[in-house]
């Protein structure tokens, strides 16, 4: 289609691992045509052709954050929820233009 998206966010690194295939598939050149990027940096997500561009997030802090959760709910049943924000960071590999 003429009207295509120039850039998709998946939602995981295996989504956009997908969408790397169908690119490919369609003759769709990733990053001139295409950005892609994912979310988990997965270790395939690096040895992808492009490598894919991803977003880490800390999975022992979160394990840790979720594990403190289910501790203080035990403790304190009744206690109001809070949320927890933990860092990420935009891993640039190939599957987006460097100019990003």
């Amino acid at each position: 289609r003429p009207d295509r998206p120039t850039a998709i966010f998946a939602g995981s690194d295996m989504q956009a691992i997908g969408v790397l295939r169908a690119a490919r598939e369609l003759g769709i050149d990733v990053p001139r045509e295409l950005s892609v990027v994912g979310y988990d940096d997965l270790p395939v997500a690096e040895w992808m052709g492009p490598a894919l561009t991803t977003v880490h997030q800390p999975m022992a802090d979160l394990g840790r954050a979720a594990v403190r959760a289910v501790v203080d709910r035990i403790a304190s049943p009744n206690a109001p929820a809070r949320s927890v924000r933990l860092p990420v960071e935009v891993l640039l590999r190939a599957s987006c233009p460097p100019e990003l």
